[in-house]
């Protein structure tokens, strides 16, 4: 484990997204690659769930994310085991319409590393954090607007 002390930490995230009728064709993926070859986050963990039409599910953990054949969670020493876990995946399955995908990723914020090493320097704690759904404010925006 590596002690956070030695080693700077941004804030994590874990976002769970749903593919309905899933139709994959690399820009997901290229733009993952892109955050990451940019130093903007650190992956640290990956998990892709299909449920097929049929009901059949299929689990897999993603280490390779720009398919050239290198780990890149190990090659990024980020995968932490139990970051993300099969329980995780696990209890979305049930909620999952057949032909449809959940992508389950956690990355580490690196952009936020200098702040956040400021904050406790200073003795700061963050004691809440949200995030908005780009769609709500969106909405906020257009009601603005009109």
């Amino acid at each position: 484990m590596v002690d956070a002390a030695l080693k700077p930490v941004g804030s994590v995230d874990v976002a769970v997204i749903a593919f309905d009728e899933p139709t994959f064709n690399g820009e997901v993926v290229a733009a993952i690659s892109d955050l990451i070859a940019a130093g903007t986050v650190r992956l640290l963990d990956a998990i892709f769930v299909h449920k097929a039409e049929d009901g059949t599910v299929t689990l897999a953990e993603i280490t390779d994310i720009d398919g050239d054949g290198i780990p890149d969670l190990v090659a990024l020493q980020g995968d932490i085991p139990g970051l993300i876990g099969e329980d995780d995946a696990t209890s979305v399955i049930g909620e999952m319409p057949n032909d449809s995908a959940i992508l389950m990723l956690a990355w580490e914020n690196t952009w936020a590393i200098r702040t956040a090493a400021a904050i406790r320097a200073n003795g700061g704690t963050l004691v809440a954090m949200e995030r908005s759904a780009a769609a709500d404010v969106e909405a906020v925006l257009a009601a603005d607007e009109s």
